[in-house]
């Protein structure tokens, strides 16, 4: 049983002593990661002020199992909630006190005085109100980081918005692109939007702590979770300024010229995800599929003679059609038919195959390669999930370090210098392998707030990213992918193929400059290349080497190889998303690549900062699937504590009822809507003026949800000719969740996307101006690097290769002939 404080609410009460910095106080329990001793400890005087509710609690749970001293305040109606699943997960490591601090303001700004970082989620009138604002306390506190993360931002048309998981999800885009095309679009079925928005929160805090080691000075991050949350579509809220057609659902297909490519097949004993390589990066993966379909007699020799890098541009100019593309597909399904969820995975690691079995959670956690990568944690209050990635040298803590013997100290407040400081990760120097999302997306956050980014690829082996819509006009074309454009922006963009001799010795010039190297090969590919983490820190010892694989560098599974779609399926997301009792349809996209943008860049942020304290580089080891299932950790602990595991619910939610998302007036218009009170119930009775929902407006919470389908037919009657935006509108003025799903196409018009400026331009030397994503921090005081161009092919190679690695003429030259800059 954890240890909670409570206190009563009595104004002008001083802070406690054990949130001062004088040593570890925390009451909550720490999970040591390997040792008591060799750990992280860069955060180990980092004391944190934790005031979330549900939408930001993540954000301190992850800087607590990075070393940092959290406190978290909870309001008695909260602490109600403190045995629940959601709490337990995300509230391990810190210390609890319960406290009805909205009542005693004071008491909250003494503890801040105290504190390094501030969390809110809380909108920001109702900290005002309270005399909590941000220039208040940063009056009180120069030093202090203040993280406001809340549903839509702190400002904008949206700020006061009520808001929910679903209606964040619909808001965001998201919800529209999951589910069937004939159905309702669809959330997972687990709080997600809160996640998203805490990790950004988390990198912001590692970013505005580099900021005030250069000048002493605290400031405010505003997180939206809408904004968070649109990292998760894969760029294609740009589909409208990149003058491509609207995305849409597509569950269990994919939809290529006038062919229907499947994604999903029936197996033995369950689903099983495919990503048919049609498009040339992925091509080999098919040759491998089709050669064991072949072998299993489930199709012809001539079947195996596809050139299956180009079949995809084949069918989107009509040369290959759907009685063409049968035999194919037709020979999988005959194949994963016969085939059980356990062999397909084996199958599919050892062939090196783009399949992957839909797993529940409780497959997934007690898989033998999770037990290998400790994935599950025992500790004082039972399981809780580990480290979202593996350090060679200084594991996270997983709870409050200890205090190195040294001690450490926060930086003290000062007036900055009369010449401004550059920005935050200025000096930083990353030689980026990274590819498609997972990575590159980290890469694009450091690159934003000052660090030097040369970010690898080739045209020997075309980036994935550059072969997924949206395309500029809707041509497919690599130089064309408006996904590539914006995750690879404010980066050093160069072509080098370092298979090659040439390619190779230009790495390692570059290995020798930088202080961090990333890379996404398959594990053991790097290796093969000559550039293991042995071979790296011989060229540079005190380097970071972060590795970054679908499950890791080992396990049983290490050598599965694929994309975040695969993942998502193999960690849980996709049998979470879809509705009761059918298939599930699961979640858009490569879902697990956008949950660890944010973990990638926290783990090279935490490196970096320890290797301050420590002077040495080391290895980190970055599994998506363990790192991503911290955004399902309250289904995780759920399952380790009652054996219950999480399955899909359509838009429903055991803490709301009704909530869904119904039709409106127009084509594929749709409104999510939550009601979470039985007050909130009686208002939207009363607005509807219909009579079927005002002879149920006096129904209590548990009436509404036994009858949930009565109360979806009549809320899906009175809302089929509504104007959606009229409803959402009507229903915020009352203070009820709601918000229409919005397609690739209404995100570019969105009011609070444009108050958040969340679309910039940058020169393409080809197509004039081009739309690409911000960043989704929001410093009060530091602010992003303005994109200077959007990248293409080259752009920087001969920046890179003459000012940072001091080439001649001659040498670049030579390179360009031996192919080596291809």
């Amino acid at each position: 049983m954890r240890s909670v404080e409570r206190r009563s609410a009595v104004p002008g009460v001083r802070p406690a002593t054990a949130h001062r910095r004088s040593g570890r106080q925390h009451a909550g329990h720490a999970y040591p990661a390997a040792a008591t001793h060799g750990v992280m400890i860069c955060l180990g005087n980092l004391n944190v002020l934790d005031l979330t509710d549900e939408m930001g609690l993540m954000c301190g749970q992850l800087l607590a199992d990075a070393g940092a001293h959290v406190h978290q305040l909870v309001t008695p109606d909260a602490a109600a909630r403190l045995s629940s699943p959601f709490w337990e997960a995300y509230t391990m490591g810190k210390r609890l006190e319960v406290i009805d601090w909205p009542r005693a303001p004071q008491l909250v700004k003494g503890f801040a005085a105290e504190a390094d970082v501030l969390l809110t989620s809380q909108a920001f009138s109702e900290l005002d109100a309270l005399g909590l604002g941000g220039d208040g306390l940063q009056r009180i506190n120069p030093g202090l980081i203040q993280v406001s993360i809340t549903g839509f931002g702190a400002t904008g048309p949206k700020a006061e918005y009520a808001s929910t998981d679903l209606t964040i999800a619909a808001a965001s885009g998201h919800a529209y692109l999951c589910g069937t095309a004939e159905g309702p679009p669809l959330r997972i079925s687990a709080d997600q939007a809160q996640g998203h928005a805490s990790a950004d929160a988390a990198v912001g805090v590692l970013i505005a702590l580099a900021d005030r080691e250069r000048t002493g000075l605290g400031q405010q991050l505003d997180v939206s979770a809408q904004q968070s949350m649109t990292l998760a579509l894969l760029s294609r809220s740009l589909d409208k300024p990149a003058a491509h057609p609207r995305a849409e659902r597509g569950a269990f297909a994919l939809t290529v010229g006038e062919v229907s490519v499947k994604t999903q097949f029936r197996c033995a004993d369950g689903w099983v995800v495919a990503l048919q390589g049609i498009l040339p990066p992925i091509a080999d993966f098919m040759a491998q599929l089709m050669d064991w379909v072949h072998a299993q007699g489930h199709c012809t020799e001539a079947d195996l003679r596809w050139d299956w890098g180009n079949v995809a541009a084949q069918m989107m100019a009509g040369q290959i059609g759907a009685n063409d593309w049968a035999p194919v597909q037709n020979g999988i399904e005959r194949l994963l038919a016969k085939l059980t969820k356990t062999e397909i995975m084996e199958a599919a690691a050892s062939r090196r195959l783009l399949l992957a079995p839909v797993l529940n959670l409780g497959d997934i956690l007690d898989s033998a390669h999770m037990a290998e990568r400790g994935c599950a944690l025992d500790g004082p209050s039972g399981k809780r999930l580990g480290a979202f990635a593996k350090f060679s040298r200084t594991p996270l803590p997983l709870g409050a370090a200890p205090l190195s013997a040294s001690g450490l100290r926060t930086a003290k407040a000062r007036r900055p210098d009369s010449t401004p400081p550059g920005p935050p990760l200025a000096g930083v120097k990353v030689v980026d392998l990274f590819w498609v999302v997972a990575g590159p997306g980290a890469t694009r956050m450091l690159a934003d707030y000052g660090a030097t980014v040369v970010h690898v690829e080739s045209r020997r082996k075309v980036d994935m990213l550059r072969n997924v819509p949206p395309y500029i006009d809707g041509a497919m074309d690599p130089e064309r992918a408006a996904a590539h454009h914006s995750t690879n922006a404010n980066k050093l963009n160069i072509t080098l193929d370092i298979t090659t001799a040439e390619g190779k010795a230009v790495l390692r010039d570059l290995i020798r400059w930088a202080d961090v190297l990333t890379e996404s090969f398959a594990p053991g590919a790097i290796e093969r290349m000559g550039f293991d983490y042995g071979a790296v820190s011989a060229l540079n010892p005190d380097i970071i080497m972060i590795s970054s694989a679908l499950l890791g560098q080992t396990g049983p599974w290490r050598n599965y190889a694929g994309y975040g779609n695969l993942a998502a399926a193999v960690c849980g997301f996709h049998a979470l998303t879809g509705l009761p009792g059918e298939a599930p349809t699961g979640c858009y996209g490569p879902y697990t690549d956008f949950t660890s943008v944010r973990f990638n860049a926290m783990a090279i942020l935490l490196a970096l900062k320890e290797r301050q304290r420590t002077g040495q580089g080391q290895h980190i080891d970055m599994g998506q699937a363990e790192a991503a299932l911290h955004f399902l950790a309250p289904q995780c602990v759920a399952y380790w504590r009652d054996g219950k595991v999480a399955e899909a619910q359509g838009n429903r939610d055991e803490r709301y009822a009704p909530q869904g998302i119904y039709r409106v007036q127009g084509e594929d218009r749709w409104l999510a809507l939550s009601v979470r009170s039985d007050a909130e119930w009686r208002r939207l009775c009363g607005y509807s003026s219909d009579a079927a929902l005002l002879a149920a407006k006096d129904w209590l919470f548990e009436e509404r949800r036994q009858r949930h389908d009565e109360l979806d037919e009549r809320l899906s009657t009175w809302l089929a000719d509504l104007d959606g935006a009229a409803v959402e509108s009507a229903l915020q003025a009352l203070n009820v969740p709601a918000h229409r799903a919005l397609d690739t196409h209404d995100l570019f018009d969105d009011a609070q996307l444009k108050h958040r400026q969340h679309f910039l331009s940058a020169p393409h030397r080809d197509f004039g101006d081009v739309a690409i994503e911000s960043t989704r921090l929001r410093f009060s005081r530091t602010q992003p690097k303005t994109p200077p161009a959007a990248p293409h092919f080259g752009i920087d190679n001969e920046p890179v290769l003459k000012e940072i690695l001091g080439y001649d003429d001659a040498q670049v030259a030579r390179l360009e002939q031996a192919g080596a800059l291809r």
